[in-house]
């Protein structure tokens, strides 16, 4: 017979401490040095913490049930531990030897409500995030109707040899045979030879930014998304908050982007914070992921350089620029050599349109190294410029590596403002020479 012991459902778990002050904010729950939400607060009653026991006892790894038949809530140790040696042995089945197996095995997952199965082929990291939850959900997800009929997975990106991000695009159906599909993101990452989902990505809204509010200084204080009035995938319209926590990336990539990029006509995929949302229309709240997704390409030039492979993306305002052409010179810091010239290449200066010999303007200056020049670069085998810093890497492909000289604006000329905030954008993008 299984051990289990019985409390009663008035009580909850009290914290033995004497509380001489009344506090003026509401009390946190800390599990190992992380604030563990609770949709009960925690109270101060005769001097004692009282928290709820739920949130505790889950945390420390108890099954917690209330038996409507006996008015008794059951906390049981020992089920808890036969679950996760039921897992154990489903992970060592499992063992995806490729991403795209790991990816399908998630999705099976979802689709069958196995939340064992989900749990079983996630990283570390995220069960220990998830545990709780598929415990309270006695490891059983989703809704019995609508039910998901078929999945898709697509690959997005790799991000490198050892991280992919994939597309799961779910169909549900109901009774009345009517369908409708739900997308969901994951990454899935290498761990010690064995292939892990690291990392789940609802998207909260999808559409393009329509206003971009700043706040006194100047910064991205919210944007304003509207997307496809029939989905059903999150909200049509949403208020979107930039907070200091908010990543912006390129895509699918994990390339992050400055809060610039952000304009009006842009395409972006918005995943909203944890935190609770106010209820409404259209609702307000704080992004924890921004994915650019497209840019109006009517709205940008390109300056396209097939020499050395790399498109560099300007604003409307530089049409008719100009490229001036120059070399840096790399100054040996070995031994006799010192001080001699043992390295060049080129630089690349895009120049704007009003730029003239009476009023100059800030330059967008792009130095071009190969491999292994950058590669003596870092290793300081020889110096470019005075400055004490070296040049800054924008961007490489398989050949050369993109990088902007240091203190390329320490003039301040007419314009670096404008350049400062291009380059924050991440402009430029390479491709391979073939």
């Amino acid at each position: 017979m299984r051990k289990k012991i019985f409390v009663s459902i008035l009580v909850v778990a009290l914290l033995f401490c004497s509380v001489t002050s009344v506090f003026a904010h509401p009390i946190k729950i800390l599990f190992n040095g992380k604030e563990v939400k609770s949709d009960v607060s925690p109270q101060i009653i005769n001097g004692r913490v009282l928290v709820p026991i739920r949130i505790i006892t889950e945390k420390l790894g108890a099954l917690v049930k209330w038996n409507d038949k006996h008015n008794r809530v059951d906390i049981d140790f020992e089920e808890i531990e036969s679950q996760k040696n039921r897992i154990s042995l489903l992970e060592s089945a499992l063992a995806p030897k490729d991403p795209l197996a790991a990816a399908k095995t998630w999705a099976e997952g979802v689709k069958t409500r196995n939340g064992a199965l989900q749990y079983a082929v996630m990283s570390p990291q995220l069960r220990e995030k998830l545990y709780a939850e598929f415990v309270g959900l006695n490891w059983t997800t989703g809704t019995s109707s609508p039910w998901i009929a078929s999945y898709e997975i697509n690959e997005l990106s790799k991000i490198n040899k050892e991280t992919y991000r994939y597309e799961v695009l779910f169909t549900y159906t109901d009774s009345t045979k009517s369908s409708f599909t739900e997308t969901k993101y994951i990454t899935v990452a290498n761990y010690d030879g064995k292939w892990l989902v690291s990392s789940l990505e609802r998207i909260d809204i999808k559409g393009e930014i329509t206003k971009v509010t700043y706040d006194k200084g100047g910064r991205i204080k919210s944007i304003f998304v509207e997307g496809d009035a029939d989905s059903r995938e999150g909200y049509d319209k949403a208020n979107v908050l930039i907070g200091s926590e908010t990543k912006i990336y390129d895509g699918y990539t994990d390339k992050e982007l400055a809060p610039r990029v952000l304009k009006e006509g842009v395409e972006v995929e918005v995943t909203f914070t944890d935190d609770p949302v106010a209820m409404i229309y259209p609702v307000t709240a704080e992004a924890k992921i921004i994915r650019v997704i497209d840019e109006p390409q009517s709205k940008s030039i390109v300056y396209k350089n097939t020499s050395y492979g790399f498109n560099f993306y300007l604003p409307q305002s530089w049409e008719g620029y100009t490229i001036v052409t120059d070399q840096w010179e790399g100054l040996s810091l070995e031994g006799s050599k010192s001080g001699r010239v043992v390295e060049r290449g080129p630089i690349i200066s895009i120049r704007h349109p009003k730029w003239t010999a009476r009023n100059p303007r800030q330059d967008i200056p792009i130095m071009i190294f190969t491999l292994e020049q950058w590669k003596s670069l870092q290793k300081r085998k020889f110096s470019v410029g005075a400055a004490p810093i070296g040049p800054t890497e924008l961007a490489r492909n398989d050949k050369y590596v993109f990088a902007l000289p240091a203190r390329y604006n320490y003039a301040f000329p007419t314009g670096y403002e404008e350049v400062e905030r291009i380059l924050e954008g991440n402009p430029l993008v390479p491709f391979e020479n073939k």
